[in-house]
């Protein structure tokens, strides 16, 4: 998901004033400026999120509190969709961002506050923003986002939407909407409705691991997994997050017999969506789906909603919540600090399994700083936060070229049994004396014995070794970055703290 979600969320700070009329409309009552075509939605209700124990106790919103997923919602918005268009090849190809806020906000303030460009674009005033899109006032109270800044397609969707969902909107999404409440705060649901062909799942599921050693036909999981009608993921923010990703099909799920946790989970850590405590979640069947749920750390939950959530505090933000008596560009370069610090410390605590998952934890990481807010920011810190974003994604490049050389040279391990016939051995000649001492002379004898000897000939030695060591190269790479990381943030520490004289220190966890 791109930065589209920014620019609306951050207009909420304008509209921070609570209108409990507003805030007690359904969060589905937002797919309605949806466009038709859309096939993944997030769903959140922010301020039953808000509300929470977890919330209050870890101080959600908080002016100095890292923007990191669900602690990053300001107190101006009240609902919140994010809708796009999913590909499993090509990822996400456009984002709507919905966000209800607590009063409305006038054309003129929301402009002004994202500094965008006001045009007309099918029938409605808009403004083009540099970093967030395009926005625009829907309804009021109703702010909303379109990204890529694609001029023609803002306008189809600006005229196609009527605040009622589409005739064509996905029932399943509609529905998937229709479960937020007091009890599930936070859903996101994907219709894969004919999204996959059974013939290339096929071939997938055959180097499936969970499936090695079952009795489970992978032609018949992939003929369920074709017939898969959407994927939910749903939390229960209370005084923990308890979480449940749901796989609805259009029959049984019987062909998965015992292999439903394990499948799920390996699929997950393919897509680097692997959290840790999943391993202790329970998996149940009903009759046409299969759910594994469980108890979810925040460090887990910011892992799972990060592709769709991105750090919301715009520069309203920062703007609106300095205090009148302390310098702004030393608030917000400090919250600029913690926003990045918070993430680093996020990245260096996760444990990674897999170098997929590696990979992806290092994406995330460096596109999360690169849309943490800017505005009143020191340059010297802008530097360093760009620098660590870099690293950043070296170290996923390195780390998902040691993954792919680790594999293929795993798909070179062979093993080959050659098969030799025995043979009766002996010695035959004569012997005799001579000048210089015994001599002797003769010959060695074979005779076919009928039967053969069968020796296992394999390179997994050498290539263990070889991954071994491509292993090595790449954790010695990373403990070496992460001291010049180390180093080069103490140092900006030190500078910032002497330049605005307050204490630069940790985030708060």
């Amino acid at each position: 998901m791109r930065t589209a979600l920014f620019a609306v969320v951050a207009l909420g700070l304008l509209g921070a004033s609570v209108s409990p009329a507003r805030a007690a409309e359904p969060v589905s009552e937002l797919l309605g400026w949806v466009p038709e075509r859309t096939n993944l939605v997030l769903f959140v209700n922010v301020d039953g999120v808000r509300k929470s124990a977890v919330a209050k106790t870890g101080k959600w919103g908080e002016a100095n509190n890292p923007a990191t997923a669900l602690d990053a919602l300001p107190p101006g918005v009240s609902r919140l969709v994010v809708a796009s268009h999913f590909d499993p090849g090509a990822g996400t190809s456009w984002e709507v961002t919905v966000a209800g806020l607590n009063k409305p906000v006038p054309d003129a303030a929301l402009f002004k506050g994202l500094g965008g460009t006001p045009d007309k674009i099918g029938g409605r005033t808009v403004a083009l923003t540099r970093k967030h899109g395009y926005v625009a006032n829907l309804a009021p109270g109703v702010a909303g986002a379109y990204q890529p800044p694609n001029r023609q397609e803002v306008g189809r969707w600006l005229r196609a939407v009527t605040g009622k969902p589409a005739p064509g909107l996905s029932p399943y999404l509609v529905k998937a909407g229709a479960g937020i409440g007091p009890n599930t705060q936070v859903v996101l649901a994907l219709d894969t409705s004919e999204m996959f062909d059974p013939a290339v799942l096929k071939v997938g599921l055959a180097k499936s691991t969970a499936l090695k050693g079952k009795a489970t036909n992978a032609a018949a999981v992939a003929d369920l997994f074709g017939g898969m009608v959407g994927v939910t993921l749903s939390m229960h923010v209370g005084d923990k997050i308890k979480a449940q990703i749901r796989l609805d099909f259009d029959r049984a799920p019987t062909a998965l017999g015992d292999a439903a946790k394990p499948l799920l989970l390996e699929v997950l850590e393919r897509l680097g969506l692997r959290a840790d405590e999943m391993d202790d979640w329970t998996a149940t069947t009903e009759p046409n789906a299969v759910a594994l749920g469980g108890t979810l750390t925040q460090e887990g939950a910011r892992h799972l909603l990060s592709p769709v959530l991105r750090p919301s505090a715009g520069a309203l933000d920062q703007s609106e919540t300095s205090p009148p008596d302390q310098d702004p560009k030393a608030v917000a370069s400090l919250r600029y600090y913690q926003g990045v610090k918070s993430k680093m410390n996020g990245v260096w605590k996760s444990s990674a399994p897999s170098y997929t998952k590696l990979t992806a934890l290092f994406v995330g990481a460096a596109r999360h700083i690169d849309e943490l807010p800017i505005l009143n920011v020191d340059d010297e810190l802008l530097d360093w936060g760009n620098a660590i974003s870099t690293t950043f994604r070296t170290m996923a490049i390195v780390a998902q070229a040691a993954g792919g050389t680790i594999s293929l040279a795993e798909a070179n391990k062979s093993m080959l049994s050659v098969t030799t016939p025995n043979y009766y051995t002996g010695f035959g000649g004569g012997f005799s004396a001579g000048y210089y001492g015994n001599y002797g002379y003769g010959y060695q004898y074979a005779v076919p014995s009928g039967s053969t000897s069968t020796t296992t000939i394999d390179n997994y030695g050498p290539i263990g070794n070889f991954q071994d060591m491509t292993s090595q190269k790449e954790a010695l790479y990373r403990r070496n970055t992460w001291k010049t990381i180390d180093t080069v943030t103490s140092e900006i520490r030190r500078k910032m703290t002497k330049k605005y004289g307050i204490e630069f220190e940790e985030p708060s966890k």
